[in-house]
């Protein structure tokens, strides 16, 4: 029975080589609570890796001055006619009231301050963009928001989203494992078949 080996060391090697890939998939995400001295390893360096990731994110995914640059081109001067309008609409109707000066601040003086203010505002748009980065530079820890994010992952919808992005991938590595493992189970026949053991 010659042909027996050839068969079942290879079935033999493939099952090994598909299961063992396939529980050490499983193994990246479960246990997710320690178990007999085993824990997942995502869920046991979860914090590393949310440390790590927010890292990297700040420092080559998410900048505050690329996120503002294109502000820059935008045509703010709507917005800002807006908001100095809402001002003035807020101070206008007290400044009037104001004895002795008020009848000095006219609907057409106004008008004029608006425009000239609106236009102050957008050619400075770059400038105002400029420092509200730098501001947002300062005082914003894009790592540490990363991180918290990352960190508060829920484990079951962090290994969903996993699974479901590297789904092709992780199946190949299971199908690898099974042909790998049929390799060495037709070498193992091929040492069995050639050099019988006396």
């Amino acid at each position: 029975m010659t042909w027996l080996p050839w068969l079942l060391f290879p079935l033999i090697g493939a099952g090994i080589g598909y299961a063992t890939n396939w529980l050490a998939i499983r193994m990246l995400f479960r246990p997710r609570q320690p178990r007999w001295g085993m824990q997942g390893l995502i869920p046991r360096r979860r914090h590393e890796l949310a440390r790590r990731i927010g890292q990297v994110v700040a420092r080559d995914l998410v900048r505050i001055d690329e996120m503002l640059e294109p502000i820059k081109t935008v045509d703010l001067e709507p917005t800002f006619a807006a908001f100095v309008d809402d001002i003035i609409a807020a101070k206008s109707d007290e400044l009037r009231q104001m004895p002795l000066i008020g009848a000095l601040f006219s609907p057409q003086m106004f008008s004029g301050i608006r425009d000239r203010v609106v236009r102050e505002l957008v050619d400075r748009q770059g400038d105002i963009i400029d420092r509200l980065g730098q501001l947002a530079g300062e005082h914003i820890d894009i790592a540490t928001l990363a991180e918290a994010k990352v960190a508060g992952f829920e484990m079951d919808g962090l290994e969903r989203l996993v699974t479901e992005v590297a789904h092709r991938e992780l199946r190949a590595i299971e199908v690898w494992g099974a042909l790998l493992g049929a390799l060495v189970g037709l070498a193992q026949a091929s040492l069995l078949v050639l050099l019988p053991i006396t």
